[in-house]
């Protein structure tokens, strides 16, 4: 498999996690488990532009236009 592959389905695997600790956590009423969600949710932006960002930087790298995916 190639690096691309690997971080799409770690990204993937990643991000189903957090959709499924949000929902728990917003089922769960205390301070720490609000904080936690408000992480989830951060992180359930961040993970995908950071993913997107390595794979531009990586085609930047071999001399690809990242646009003619």
């Amino acid at each position: 498999m190639t690096k691309k592959r690997v971080a799409a389905i770690a990204a993937l695997i990643l991000i189903g996690c957090l959709y499924l600790a949000a929902l728990v956590l917003a089922f769960i009423d205390s301070p720490f488990a609000r904080s936690c969600l408000m992480a989830a949710l951060f992180c359930t932006i961040v993970v995908p532009a950071a993913v997107y960002g390595y794979l531009v930087f990586t085609d930047r790298l071999k001399g690809k236009d990242p646009d003619s995916r």
